[in-house]
């Protein structure tokens, strides 16, 4: 078991004293720190932007809003159209492409298409299933019977 560490109980090292700073020293303190800045001028010269400075608050605030809601409608502005542009071409290149190819390449690819999938497709559109599955109800009832179903409040 470990002593309990007491403060008291050790020796304090002695310190150093202080040296006093020299004669005058907090005097000439703000002007040596004053003279190692840079100059307004030089500063003012070496940005180009000083007739910015020379604006007043309201109109700086004016011209960055200004700017920002440029930019912003620039963004929207140029991305709009393009965007439209791709998707339509994708979509024609997808139509050209028999519909038994597209299925036949979904299951042997190493593409996994899950029921989730499906349902946003059939979501968006309902009727999309009825140009491709041809299936009566005593086929659909055979097929859903076939499936394991290890939860029995689904039977």
């Amino acid at each position: 078991m470990k002593p309990s560490f007491k403060l008291d109980e050790h020796p304090r090292r002695p310190r150093p004293l202080l040296s006093e700073p020299p004669v005058g020293y907090f005097d000439q303190l703000p002007m040596r720190v004053m003279a190692r800045l840079p100059q307004a001028e030089a500063r003012e010269a070496a940005t180009g932007w000083g007739w910015l400075a020379r604006l007043s608050p309201a109109l700086r605030t004016g011209l960055a809003s200004v700017a920002v809601l440029g930019g912003f409608a620039a963004s929207f502005y140029l991305s709009g159209p393009q965007a439209a542009g791709p998707a339509g071409v994708a979509a024609t290149s997808l139509d050209a492409v028999p519909r038994t190819e597209l299925v036949g390449y979904l299951l042997t690819s190493g593409a996994r298409v899950e029921n989730s999938d499906l349902v946003v497709l059939t979501a968006a559109d309902p009727n999309l299933t009825n140009g491709f599955l041809h299936a009566s109800e005593a086929e659909l009832t055979e097929a859903l019977d076939a499936q394991p179903s290890e939860d029995l409040t689904y039977l």
